[in-house]
């Protein structure tokens, strides 16, 4: 009897080891770094109220390390300063809050993913930022980004693969 009761043991922990693979979506700690690249082509200003300016402009985040890919996208920042000189300083001149909304494709913790991405945060006077990123899909992600305005930076966070 205690034969068989050891060999059911085994068998149904062998079952359970084999029916229980690691789960498919997990949650990885994530970190990298992020180049923001730019088209001061596309930029637009608006007068908003209180003597502000709304900025858009169109670029490219690229990432590497958990994340390894491109999101495209516009970036709209509510600028505290008037657009007459907003439009003539370079970028971080002024502090504003922004979101950057576009399309991420490449992988994330290894894996394909793609989906809609924001990085949305404030800037300081002289360029520093501080931000959320998050991607959205069947791989998301939410990450923490420190970084330069026109520039790049790191994130940290978590990504489910």
């Amino acid at each position: 009897m205690k034969k068989l009761l050891i060999s059911v043991l085994l068998v149904l922990c062998a079952v359970i080891g084999l029916a229980s693979p690691v789960a498919a979506d997990q949650r990885v700690v994530a970190s990298g770094l992020f180049l923001a690249t730019v088209d001061f082509g596309s930029v637009a200003v608006h007068d908003a109220p209180g003597g502000n300016c709304l900025l858009t402009v169109d670029g490219v985040l690229d990432f590497t390390g958990a994340l390894a890919g491109t999101a495209s996208g516009t970036t709209t920042a509510l600028v505290f300063g008037p657009c007459s000189e907003v439009a003539v300083s370079p970028p971080g001149t002024f502090a504003d809050v922004f979101t950057f909304a576009g399309r991420y494709a490449g992988t994330a913790a290894g894996r394909p993913a793609s989906g809609p991405l924001s990085y949305s945060g404030v800037t300081r006077v002289g360029g520093a930022i501080s931000a959320l990123i998050t991607l959205q899909g069947p791989r998301s992600a939410l990450l923490r980004a420190n970084a330069t305005v026109a520039v790049g930076g790191t994130y940290r966070g978590f990504v489910h693969a």
